[in-house]
């Protein structure tokens, strides 16, 4: 099952801006002034699910540089073009996974014309980091954000100021990971799902 968050982008925007508006949201989202750094990685590679090739970290240049919502050229099948990054959370050792995806050979609908995908890790540090990038990135690039998978909020409810709004925590806690667990946990319709507060640690 997949359990993808997405934001549309209607206009370009830089990794940089993306990751600096995603602390800002997560601060709003969980009430808390302290939010773990997040770093962005290119070019890795896995075989069998095995992570082959640890790729390369993007320095504030490399995030400044970086630009996504812009046109992106057809895969050799002719079909949706794609650029794919992931952002770890090292304080935690969770992660998310970014695709890019450029709609336009394909029969989406005007709406959906460039997206960010966003694929957690299946923790709640991994989904709530997840929800602060798509709310970013549709924030940043005048996009909608979309939770049609995991469904924390009601359907239909697609602007990202309003999503913060409803759902943000009172300010209390310092504890980022906890503060993830509680956010979630406020939603009925997830049955306490994730079960695990972020990656478990190696023995």
């Amino acid at each position: 099952m997949s359990v993808d968050l997405e934001a549309t982008l209607r206009q370009p925007i830089t990794l940089a801006a993306m990751i600096e508006q995603t602390r800002t949201t997560l601060s709003d989202l969980l009430g808390v002034t302290d939010v773990p750094d997040l770093e962005v990685f290119a070019d890795r590679q896995y075989r069998q699910g095995a992570r082959t090739d640890p790729g390369r970290r993007l320095d504030a240049a490399g995030l400044a540089a970086a630009v996504i919502g812009d046109p992106i050229a057809p895969g050799e099948s002719g079909l949706s073009g794609g650029v794919h990054f992931e952002i770890d959370v090292p304080a935690t050792g969770d992660g998310v996974s970014l695709m890019v995806i450029d709609h336009r050979h394909e029969q989406f609908g005007e709406y959906r014309h460039r997206c960010a995908v966003f694929s957690p890790d299946r923790t709640c540090v991994g989904v709530v980091v997840a929800t602060g990038l798509a709310l970013a990135a549709a924030r940043l690039a005048r996009g909608e954000y979309l939770d049609e998978e995991i469904r924390m909020v009601r359907p239909g409810l697609t602007e990202p100021d309003q999503v913060v709004d409803q759902t943000r925590l009172a300010e209390g806690g310092s504890d980022f990971a906890a503060r993830c667990e509680t956010y979630l946990r406020q939603f009925p319709g997830l049955g306490g799902w994730p079960r695990d507060r972020s990656i478990p640690l190696t023995p």
